[in-house]
C-alpha cells in the first residue's frame, strides 16, 4: 500500500468513527485520567507491561471499563456492586497483595458521590400530574387485586436474589489466588519490533493514537486488538512487524514512512496453509501413481506374457507334471528292422 493509500484509509476510518466517542489511549500511559487507587492500577499494570487491551480480554470486559476504573469513573460501570468486584478482579490479576484495602478505598471514594446523587434525586421537587385515565387505572388496579384477595389466589413463591454487590463479592474471593490466575501472560498474535532505536508513531485501525514514543533496540510491542494497525516513523526498513507466523519489513531504507497499514497476516497464513496443502495432496498422488506401475512392472512374466501358438509357458518348477509335459502326447511307430542277405 502506497503512503497515500494508507492516508486515505485512515481518513476514511477517522470520518467513520468521528461521531462515536471512543478511548484515547496515548502512549504508554494508555489512559491519562487516572486517578486516585485507580492509578495505583494503572501503575502496575504499566509496571508488568500489559496493555489496556490485553486487561480487557483477561478480565472479560471492554477497554473502556477497565479505563473507567483506572479513572474512578464508576457511573460508566453497571452499578457500584459490580465495579467493586471488577477492581477485587483487576487486583488480583495484577497479583497486587492489599486487594481489600484497595476495594475499601475505591468503596470510601464512590459512597459520597452516591449519596450527593441520592440527595439530589431526593430533594427535586415532584413534577408529575396524574391524568384522569391515570385514576382510573389505579382504580381498576385496586379492584383486581381486591377480586384476587376474595379468590384466595396464592401468590408464587418469588426466588430471592443476593444484591450485585455481594454476589460479585463472593465470586471475587473464590476465585483462586497467585499464579493460577496469570491469565494476561500470554505471547501476542501480532507485534511491532525495532531493529535499532527509532521513534514510533502506532495507531489503531479506527485512527486512535496507540504510542507515540522511541522504541529501543530488539524492543517489540504486542499489537494485538487494534486491527490492522497504521505505523509512521521518521525512517524505514528499522520496523518489522510479525503476526501469525508471517513478517514483514515496514517501508523502505532512507525513506520516510508515513501511515504505513500492515498487511492481512490472518489471511497471508490462511492462503499460504491452503496452498501448501494442495501441494502435498498433488505429491502424494504423484506417489501413490508411480508406487502403482512399479508394482505392475514387478509381477511375473507368466502372468504377463502368452506363447504365440496361445498355450501359457509351462512352470519351471521340478515335480511329475514337468516330467509328463515333457514327453510327447503320441509315441512315433519303431523304424522296421532290414533283412541282411545272410539271414535270407
Amino acid at each position: 500500500m502506497s503512503p497515500a493509500e494508507a492516508a486515505r484509509t485512515l481518513d476514511a476510518a477517522k470520518a467513520l468513527h468521528s461521531g462515536r466517542g471512543h478511548l484515547r489511549l496515548v502512549g504508554s500511559v494508555d489512559n491519562p485520567d487516572a486517578d486516585g487507587p485507580g492509578a495505583r492500577l494503572q501503575a502496575a499494570r504499566r509496571d508488568q507491561e500489559l496493555s489496556i487491551h490485553q486487561v480487557a480480554a483477561a478480565l472479560k470486559l471492554k477497554p473502556e471499563q477497565v479505563a473507567a476504573i483506572e479513572s474512578m469513573q464508576f457511573q460508566k460501570l453497571p452499578g457500584l456492586g459490580y465495579a467493586l468486584g471488577y477492581v477485587r478482579a483487576y487486583g488480583e490479576l495484577l497479583d497486587l497483595v492489599d486487594c481489600d484495602g484497595l476495594v475499601s478505598e475505591f468503596r470510601d471514594a464512590w459512597e459520597p458521590v452516591q449519596r450527593r446523587r441520592e440527595s439530589e434525586i431526593a430533594t427535586q421537587p415532584s413534577k408529575f400530574v396524574a391524568p384522569a385515565g391515570a385514576v382510573v387505572a389505579l382504580a381498576l388496579l385496586g379492584w383486581l387485586i381486591v377480586w384476587a384477595s376474595l379468590h384466595a389466589i396464592k401468590p408464587q413463591p418469588v426466588d430471592v436474589v443476593a444484591p450485585p454487590d455481594e454476589k460479585i463479592k463472593a465470586w471475587a474471593e473464590a476465585q483462586p489466588k497467585g499464579p493460577v490466575q496469570a491469565t494476561a501472560d500470554v505471547q501476542p498474535l501480532s507485534t511491532l519490533k525495532a531493529l535499532q532505536d527509532v521513534r514510533v508513531t502506532l495507531r489503531g485501525e479506527d485512527g486512535a493514537l496507540v504510542t507515540d514514543r522511541i522504541l529501543r533496540k530488539d524492543e517489540s510491542i504486542s499489537t494485538d486488538g487494534l486491527g490492522r494497525w497504521f505505523v509512521s516513523s521518521p525512517f524505514g526498513g528499522v520496523l518489522e512487524a510479525s503476526g501469525y507466523g508471517q513478517t514483514a519489513m515496514i517501508g523502505e531504507a532512507g525513506k520516510k514512512v508515513v501511515n504505513w497499514r500492515v498487511p492481512d497476516f490472518e489471511a497471508i497464513a490462511t492462503a499460504k496453509s491452503k496452498a501448501e496443502a494442495e501441494a502435498a495432496a498433488a505429491l502424494a498422488a504423484e506417489e501413490a501413481a508411480k508406487l502403482a506401475a512399479q508394482r505392475v512392472k514387478d509381477q511375473p512374466a507368466a502372468t504377463q506374457s502368452v506363447l504365440p501358438n496361445g498355450v501359457s509357458p509351462v512352470s519351471s518348477g521340478p515335480g511329475p507334471a514337468s516330467t509328463a509335459s515333457a514327453t510327447p502326447a503320441t509315441a512315433l511307430p519303431a523304424p522296421a528292422k532290414s533283412t541282411s542277405p545272410a539271414a535270407q
